[in-house]
């Protein structure tokens, strides 16, 4: 059988298991606190009806840790040099412990982030273990994403592309150029990451085998018995990381999971539930015309703008020139563009705003972080200045949706009532925010195929 159909037939024979209730019934009778730490705001890509807050001091934690079984941390923490994200990660660890310890709760941490293994690991989860101050540690990964097409078979990460698993490391995504990577296989994945300094023959593999055809007392003595202090999860099906979650929680040995979403729902007992429609996103004042923001420069959303730029005529379109955002002449071009922008809103008309696809690199890691971030600087200026409200703002690609969010729109709170497609939350954002109870759509780079970006906005007219 070739690997596609290996594949797809895991998929198929995972996904034909029955829902379990199994963690949250075991929740119900040990009650838990989830704390995920989102690198980026696409993490609610899976769960509804949970909050986002977007800053991390101790009244606002200690309300979220008191009143919310399941609530985010946006740290934005993919934006941030690697110093900056390991001392926030020790910080809000140490916040964390010393809440858990005032309030008598028992936290349960995840450091969500990107499935297709960007980001900064592994320095930002052992600074968060070291201050929560946790002894024992065991780490996890699990980059599983289903709704995007991301699955782990037999210690490999793959990204589904139309009906073609890729090995994650054969794709665009490892190629980035702050966060790339060599290694699809999860094992030598950890110790590229830790360069060398964890070998592979020292990371545990969960197989699936392993959670589909033993019990999870099997698996509990496993992961007890273990030495290794790295652990990746296989998984093709919701049922495969509902059981591992259930053998987690139940002992006592402190885990830090590395996860993207998907993982959420398995371990906070959270089922997936129908798309959102029109009728149930948008209320009598939503109205107006709407705001689409591109930020995101991987060539799915590239492909993605492409086409809708051939389809849609009534939106009028705007190129953001990187080229001018990185020179002195910077203040007046955003001006005009500010300008343009309130006059089509206040026309009732879609406006789209995109950067331009030129992909501007530095001579180093660092310096083409500092460009992307720059970048940033400008779609914030220009959505901070307009002054009409639209009916609802849509951001493409997580720097770009956190940069908005927090920096543009002032957001300290956000709740996230579901998904529009697979993949793609929306958000209704706090009252104190510049545009109070605006829908807000978070849509990450790496999610949709070809027409998706058009077919959502169409389908929101």
């Amino acid at each position: 059988m070739k690997l596609n159909d290996k594949i797809a037939e895991s998929i198929a024979k995972g996904n034909a298991k029955n829902g379990s209730k199994a963690v949250s019934e075991f929740l119900a009778k040990n009650p838990r606190t989830f704390v995920i730490l989102d690198d980026d705001p696409t993490g609610t890509q899976t769960i509804q009806d949970v909050s986002v807050v977007t800053d991390w001091n101790k009244d606002t934690l200690e309300h979220e840790i008191k009143n919310s079984p399941v609530f985010f941390i946006l740290t934005n923490s993919r934006s941030l040099q690697s110093s900056e994200a390991k001392s926030l990660a020790h910080s809000i660890g140490l916040l964390l412990a010393e809440l858990a310890k005032e309030c008598n709760k028992q936290l349960v941490v995840i450091s969500r982030s990107d499935s297709t293994l960007r980001g900064h690991y592994p320095n930002e989860v052992e600074s968060l273990i070291d201050g929560l101050g946790w002894q024992n540690t065991k780490h996890v990964l699990i980059p599983a994403f289903f709704q995007g097409g991301r699955y782990t078979f037999e210690d490999i990460h793959y990204v589904q592309d139309n009906n073609q698993f890729i090995p994650a490391g054969e794709t665009p995504f490892a190629k980035d150029a702050t966060f790339g990577y060599s290694n699809s296989n999860l094992k030598d994945y950890i110790e590229e990451k830790y360069v060398g300094l964890v070998k592979r023959n020292h990371v545990l593999s969960v197989s699936l085998d392993t959670l589909r055809n033993t019990t999870v007392q099997t698996i509990k003595k496993g992961l007890t018995d273990t030495v290794s202090k790295h652990i990746i999860v296989n998984a093709t099906s919701n049922s495969d990381l509902e059981t591992f979650a259930l053998a987690a929680l139940d002992q006592e040995n402190n885990y830090l999971f590395r996860t993207a979403a998907s993982f959420v729902n398995a371990i906070t007992g959270i089922a997936s539930k129908p798309l959102l429609s029109k009728q149930t996103i948008f209320k009598e004042e939503d109205k107006g015309g709407a705001l689409i923001v591109i930020g995101s420069y991987v060539p799915k959303t590239t492909a993605q703008l492409k086409h809708l730029k051939k389809k849609n005529s009534k939106a009028i379109f705007i190129k953001l020139k990187v080229g001018k955002l990185l020179s002195d002449t910077s203040k007046d071009y955003l001006k005009s563009i500010t300008t343009i922008i309130n006059n089509r809103l206040e026309r009732n008309r879609e406006v789209i705003l995109y950067t331009s696809r030129k992909v501007y690199v530095g001579d180093s890691k660092k310096e083409s972080l500092d460009i992307v971030n720059k970048v940033s600087e400008g779609l914030i200026h220009l959505v901070r200045s307009i002054s009409i409200r639209p009916k609802y703002i849509l951001t493409k690609g997580g720097i770009t949706s956190s940069d908005i969010c927090v920096k543009s729109l002032g957001v300290k709170k956000a709740l996230v009532i579901g998904q529009v497609l697979k993949g793609v939350p929306i958000w209704r954002l706090d009252k104190t925010s510049k545009f109070p109870d605006l829908p807000y759509i978070v849509f990450p780079g790496n999610v949709g195929g070809e027409e998706d970006l058009y077919k959502l906005i169409n389908s929101l007219e």
